[in-house]
C-alpha cells in the first residue's frame, strides 16, 4: 500500500462525500471489489452510511482477497463502521433483492435479464458515466424497462463533480509521455462527440496549433474550427505533423487508413517521424502496426471504451465520478421506495442537476449501432 497516495486519495474522498452531500443511511449499495482506485467506491458508500454488497473475482487488476484486504485496510483508515459484504464470483440469489443502488461496474456486468429479474422491485442501476457512453451487451435495457428499474447517467457536467476538464489534461499526458513537447509542435485531432471536443477546447485555450477533423459539421460548429473526416486527405499538405490524436467517442468506422478517407503508409511516407496517440476511437489496429507508425498505449481497446483512462491522471477523477454516481443512486432510490416510478426518479436526479436521462428519454432508448 502506498501510504501517501492511500491518504490522499482517502481525503479526497471524504471531500467529495461532503461537496455531494452523500447520505446513503438506510439504503443497500451493490458494486464491485476492485483495486486501486476503484477500490474506494464500497468505501465511499460505507462512508455515506450504506449497507454494502460487493462482488469481484480474480483478474488482471488483481486477485479477488487482495482487493478484498486492502479495501478492508481503507475502511479501517477511514474510521468507517458501516456494514459490508465480500463475495468473490458470484453474488447469491437472494442479495440482489437486498440492494437499492447497483452500481454498472465491470465485475458486476453483464446485467442479463436472469439478474435483473433477482432484483428489488425499487432498485436503481447507476451508470456512473454519461448516458449515451452506454455500451451494447452491458445491460439488458429492456429488462430493466420490464421491471420499472430505471437506468442513470451521471452528468459528468455538474459543477460539483465536473469531469470536463480532465480529456485534454488526459492527452496532453499522453503526448509528453510519447516524447513530444507539444509547444511548437502540430497535431491532427479525430475528434467526434465530447471528447474530441473537450480535447480541442483545451488544445485551443493552451494555444497548441491543431487541425480539428469530425464526421459532423453540425454537432460541432459552433466549439470551433473543424473540418470534416472526408477532408483528411488534405493534411499531407502540411509542412510538419508531429502526432494524430485519436479522441473519437462516437465513430464506428475508421476516418483513417484504407477503409477511411487516407491510407497509415502513405501518412507514413510523408511525416517519417509521425506519433499516433490513442485516447479512444475506431483504428484498424493491424493497418497501424504494418504502417510502422509508433503509437501508444501499447494495448487499444475497442470501440466504446477509453484506451487511456481518466485514473491514469490520479485517483481523484475516478473518486470524484463514482461519488457522483453514488449521489445519483441516493436520489432516485429514496425516491422510488418513496413510490416514484422509474421516469419519476429520473427526472428527479435530473432536475437535480447530477442526473443524466438518455436522449429521448430512457423509455424510449434504443441503441444507435
Amino acid at each position: 500500500m502506498d501510504a501517501f497516495n492511500t491518504q490522499r486519495s482517502l481525503a479526497v474522498a471524504q471531500d467529495c462525500l461532503a461537496r455531494l452531500k452523500l447520505d446513503l443511511n438506510g439504503l443497500c449499495v451493490l458494486t464491485e471489489c476492485a483495486s486501486n482506485a476503484y477500490a474506494f467506491t464500497p468505501v465511499l458508500a460505507t462512508l455515506a452510511g450504506a449497507k454494502v454488497l460487493v462482488v469481484g473475482r480474480d483478474s488482471q487488476f488483481g486477485r479477488f482477497e487482495e482487493n478484498k484486504l486492502y479495501i478492508q485496510q481503507l475502511l479501517e483508515l477511514s474510521g468507517a463502521t458501516g456494514s459490508i459484504e465480500f463475495f468473490d464470483s458470484n453474488l447469491p440469489d437472494h442479495k440482489w433483492s437486498e440492494a437499492d443502488i447497483i452500481t454498472n461496474s465491470g465485475f458486476l456486468r453483464p446485467f442479463t435479464k436472469n439478474k435483473i429479474e433477482k432484483m428489488n422491485s425499487k432498485a436503481v442501476l447507476c451508470l456512473m458515466w454519461e448516458t449515451w457512453e452506454f455500451r451494447e451487451g452491458e445491460i439488458d435495457i429492456e429488462a430493466c424497462r420490464n421491471r420499472d428499474i430505471p437506468i442513470i447517467g451521471t452528468n459528468e457536467n455538474f459543477e460539483g463533480a465536473n469531469m470536463y476538464e480532465y480529456p485534454g489534461m488526459l492527452c496532453l499526458k499522453l503526448l509528453f509521455e510519447m516524447g513530444l513537447e507539444v509547444a511548437n509542435n502540430s497535431f491532427v485531432l479525430l475528434g467526434e462527440g465530447l471528447t474530441g471536443s473537450l480535447v480541442a477546447k483545451t488544445f485551443r485555450h493552451l494555444g497548441i496549433e491543431f487541425d480539428w477533423f469530425v464526421e459532423s459539421l453540425d454537432k460541432h460548429e459552433k466549439q470551433g474550427p473543424c473540418r470534416q473526416y472526408r477532408d483528411l486527405p488534405s493534411i499531407l499538405g502540411k509542412n510538419r505533423l508531429d502526432a494524430i490524436i485519436c479522441a473519437d467517442h462516437e465513430s464506428r468506422n475508421p476516418p483513417l487508413g484504407r477503409s477511411g478517407f487516407l491510407d497509415l503508409a502513405t501518412l507514413r511516407e510523408k511525416f517519417p517521424t509521425l506519433r499516433w496517440a490513442h485516447l479512444t476511437g475506431p483504428v484498424d489496429l493491424l493497418e497501424l502496426k504494418e504502417s510502422g507508425i509508433p503509437f501508444m498505449p501499447n494495448e487499444i481497446k475497442p470501440v466504446g471504451y477509453m484506451t487511456y483512462d481518466s485514473h491514469v491522471l490520479g485517483w481523484e477523477p475516478v473518486i470524484l465520478l463514482n461519488s457522483a454516481g453514488l449521489k445519483v443512486g441516493e436520489l432516485a432510490a429514496r425516491a422510488r421506495i418513496g413510490g416514484a416510478t422509474a421516469t419519476e426518479a429520473i427526472n428527479l436526479t435530473v432536475e437535480h442537476g447530477i442526473g443524466q436521462d438518455f436522449e429521448g428519454g430512457f423509455l424510449n432508448f434504443t441503441q444507435p449501432y
